[in-house]
């Protein structure tokens, strides 16, 4: 029992390391291309398009493994979705939205074991997972979407990133308008809705992470959604 608890936190602490260099290529990007208020540099980004897509290979010849944690598996699907997406754009650039890409969530962009993945297959893996907060960590590239982390998503820090994500994105009222009579929230709750759960559960996530008036008898209706990239001018 020893001896086997002993090899699995070898293989726990040696996943860890792993991670944090195979990421490092990834934020270094992300410092460089994302501004703090979240808005995305595509025109310069795409000159170094091949550092990325070294960084998509890599998350393909590091799957998950049978030892990993769900804290594991969760933060190498967020990069990896997020990746996907920014590698698409750039594909596509100059574009004014992901919407003009053909089919940009049914488009194979990522290769898992025997499997060709588009993003929707990422997105559905992850949702799987039964975490809302997940949804305000994927990037859409999009101006009403959650913005990109500047940091990799990383198992150590998976919870407090993934509530810097809902509390950062459900805050902005540009996304989301809590009131306590009337409400207007983004279209990702009424796309998502099952997975955000009963109308109870929805209170909880909002009163938890930004809405703390909201009770059953509210009123909710949602914005309209930006489709533009969100893009650096």
């Amino acid at each position: 029992m020893f001896l086997r608890a002993l090899i699995l936190l070898f293989l726990y602490l040696s996943t860890t390391v792993a991670q944090r260099n195979l990421h490092e290529r990834w934020e270094g990007q992300l410092q460089r291309y994302i501004a703090p208020t979240g808005v995305v540099n595509y025109r310069d980004w795409k000159k170094e398009a091949h550092a990325l897509h070294a960084y998509l290979k890599a998350l393909e010849d590091h799957p998950p493994q049978h030892y990993w944690t769900p804290t594991n598996c969760k933060a190498y699907w967020i990069n990896v979705y997020n990746a996907a997406t920014v590698a698409l754009v750039l594909k596509h650039y100059p574009l004014q939205s992901i919407r003009q890409i053909d089919a940009p969530w049914e488009t194979e962009v990522f290769h898992w074991e025997d499997q060709s993945m588009s993003l929707k297959a990422i997105e559905e893996r992850l949702l799987k997972m039964n975490d809302p907060r997940i949804l305000f960590a994927l990037h859409r590239a999009t101006v009403s979407g959650p913005s990109l982390s500047r940091e990799p998503y990383r198992s150590s820090t998976l919870e407090e990133q993934l509530q810097a994500a809902a509390i950062k994105f459900l805050n902005d009222p540009s996304q989301n308008q809590c009131q306590k009579e009337v409400s207007r929230l983004s279209r990702i709750f009424l796309w998502h809705s099952r997975h955000f759960g009963s109308l109870e559960q929805r209170l909880t996530l909002l009163q938890k992470y930004a809405c703390t008036g909201v009770y059953e008898k509210t009123n909710f209706s949602y914005l309209p959604f930006d489709w533009r990239l969100n893009e650096h001018q």
